[in-house]
């Protein structure tokens, strides 16, 4: 079919009841059967063709009423509408929709596109790879002039280049699957060896005082980083701020992807003016500042030296929904080796705010640093982190946060801790851990700092109401020195840790080498136990410091052939009942040499350990303690002093 022919079927189509609409002064969309009245089949052999907007803008409007745009990247139909038009091709400098004819003044009239959504191409942006900040935002600005706060491109292989674009109206950018490019480059010295240094300029960001909502849909920003520069300093990728005060300031990603970012720490020496951020640096690619609420969904990041997101607030209103995402530091170029630093940092948001589905793999900081409190973390992964930890609710062993919930997730192969935090009203259940040296690590002795923000508290305080559950661990790695379960660090007697243990593992056996040392270490801590317990080479519980233990419901089966004692009570202070079991047993049968109580250096008040409702739990002890059964007190007998590990 000739194109004309096309032309011709596709305008009688529209005669009798087209969607596309165009907009004009006093009547917003109208549809173009209307717009051209019952007769104008009549006149279709006639539409001309034009090349260009000049030969467009120079045609007799007196005559010609319909024109096709061939431009390439304007295409379109155009309509001429005797209106005043004035406000409209002024709001138009770049002439994607409306424009001005040479003989006919606006305000009597203006070539009109036939148009139902803003697409970028048609204001200059060519896409193939050129700078095209000026065509997008002249199509940002007109769209938000018309209503419609969208713009788009709908050919996926467009890459257009974007260069410190501020938006400072509410507006959606879809580019169905396009790419915009950031621009990197030698923008920076170092001051001492006068070596250029590298990063990515922004292309996006918004002030605090316009502080629109933005959505990027269907695109890639790719910043296009090389790793053979040095990189230091700059600015984030995308920097988009919230109002000083509450407002309605919304940020989504959707199907977003973020690759090849290219910004690093900020150093003394780059030349750069550190931006005071919080934290004293801005050393992401996407800050998300007193945004009032933060959706990322569908979204992938990836191959990024910097932090990839943070989501920052002072007065925890940002309320952040993270959704089916994934995060890699696997570089585009060499994806056996990784960039350094974390994929997610979030920092005093809103309680309500949760992650759900996303997985991190390959990483060498802690992928997830969430610094606020309150957090919901459900079935996501964490998988190879081979110098931090997990996920981090206590970066650099230095703040205290509360209320967390983390279920059914994921982690494996993590060098420190899969779950770290100086917590209080934390639940941890239903999580698998495989090949991780600490699984959970509860730390209370932190610095806080509270002189870069109140809520970085310090915790010289009892954590409390912390609850693991079902903690599931398939196996440890050999060359992980800890290999514990669950450890909890008081911050002294004083301060303890309260903590309860629901099941430390499930009941299958390790292999050999890859069974942990204990279920629980714990340290200054309020310990209560329930379910079951049969992990560790070394002891299922191991109890230092001042310690509170209520062992209810319990079934103890250290390994046979492991030589593993039930408690390890090292350096133990417990006073007056403190340590309590009831309706417990232990189901296998401890080696030669083992005790359900190892005691070295002990601090025990004479009626210190309780054992109740327990006579399949023998509570045999390595050294000569009082233990009162049932309300009886059994004589100390003196048993042979034997050696045992003391390692957490």
């Amino acid at each position: 079919m000739k194109r004309r022919d096309f032309l011709k079927r596709s305008l009688m189509t529209l005669a009798s009841g087209s969607a596309i609409v165009f907009s004009q002064p006093g009547v917003a969309r109208t549809s173009l059967a209307n717009a051209l009245g019952t007769d104008f089949r009549n006149s279709l052999d006639t539409i001309p063709y034009v090349a260009s907007r000049i030969a467009l803008k120079a045609l007799d409007t007196a005559k010609t009423k319909v024109a096709l745009l061939t431009e390439e990247g304007r295409e379109g139909i155009f309509l001429w509408q005797p209106s005043d038009f004035s406000s409209y091709v002024a709001a138009d400098r770049a002439e994607g929709i409306f424009l001005e004819a040479d003989a006919t003044a606006a305000n009597t009239g203006a070539w009109v596109r036939v148009y139902d959504e803003v697409d970028v191409r048609w204001f200059g942006a060519v896409g193939d790879g050129s700078d095209a900040t000026s065509s997008f935002a002249a199509a940002i600005s007109l769209s938000q002039f018309l209503g419609f706060n969208r713009v788009v491109c709908r050919n996926s292989t467009k890459r257009f280049k974007i260069v410190e674009l501020q938006i400072t109206e509410s507006i959606e950018i879809d580019l169905y699957g396009g790419t915009i490019l950031g621009d990197f480059g030698p923008w920076g010295t170092q001051s001492v060896s006068g070596v250029p240094i590298y990063w990515t300029r922004n292309v996006f960001y918004s002030t605090a005082t316009n502080a629109p909502s933005i959505t990027l849909r269907n695109l890639t920003l790719n910043g296009q980083s090389d790793p053979t520069f040095l990189m230091a300093g700059g600015t984030p990728i995308i920097d988009f701020r919230g109002a000083d005060a509450q407002g309605r300031c919304i940020v989504r990603f959707e199907n977003f992807t973020l690759t090849c970012g290219g910004n690093r720490i900020y150093t003394t020496g780059s030349g750069i003016t550190s931006p005071t951020v919080l934290f004293d640096y801005r050393n992401m690619e996407i800050l998300l500042y007193n945004v009032d609420e933060v959706w990322i969904n569908r979204s992938t990041f990836r191959s990024s030296p910097a932090e990839m997101v943070q989501v920052q607030c002072d007065d925890q209103r940002t309320r952040l929904r993270v959704h089916d995402c994934y995060f890699t530091k696997s570089r585009d170029n060499n994806p056996e080796t990784k960039w350094s630093s974390s994929g997610l940092n979030v920092f005093n948001c809103h309680s309500s705010s949760e992650m759900r589905n996303t997985r991190f793999w390959f990483f060498g900081k802690s992928p997830v640093n969430w610094e606020s409190d309150g957090g919901l973390i459900e079935t996501c992964e964490f998988d190879f982190v081979d110098d931090s930890n997990g996920l981090d609710f206590n970066e650099a062993a230095s703040y205290r946060h509360n209320q967390f919930v983390v279920r059914n997730s994921y982690f494996k192969n993590i060098a420190k801790v899969g779950i770290r935090c100086s917590s209080s009203n934390t639940l941890f259940e239903n999580n698998t851990f495989e090949d991780v040296n600490v699984c959970i690590g509860y730390d209370g002795a932190v610095r806080g700092a509270p002189a870069k923000g109140t809520w970085l508290k310090a915790n010289q305080t009892t954590l409390v109401n912390n609850v693991v559950r079902n903690c599931w661990v398939k196996s440890f790695n050999p060359k992980h020195a800890d290999r514990i379960v669950v450890r909890a660090k008081g911050a002294s007697g004083k301060f303890p840790v309260q903590l309860i243990v629901e099941g430390g593992s499930v009941q299958e056996r390790q292999a050999p080498g890859h069974e942990a040392t204990v279920t629980v270490f714990g340290q200054h801590v309020n310990l209560t136990a329930h379910g079951y317990f049969g992990d560790g080479v070394d002891a299922l519980f191991h109890l230092t410091g001042t310690v509170r233990f209520n062992g209810r419901d319990c079934i103890f089966a250290p390994e046979p052939t492991k030589s593993v004692n039930t408690f390890n009570l090292i350096k133990t202070t417990l006073g007056r009942e403190a340590f309590v079991l009831e309706n417990c047993i232990r189901s296998t049968t401890l080696d030669a040499g083992n005790d359900d109580f190892l005691v070295l250096s002990p601090s025990f008040s004479i009626d210190a350990i309780h054992i109740n409702g327990s006579p399949d739990f023998e509570g045999t002890t390595s050294t000569a303690i009082a233990i009162t059964r049932d309300g009886k007190m059994e004589a100390p007998a003196t048993l042979q002093q034997k050696k045992s590990s003391t390692k957490p």
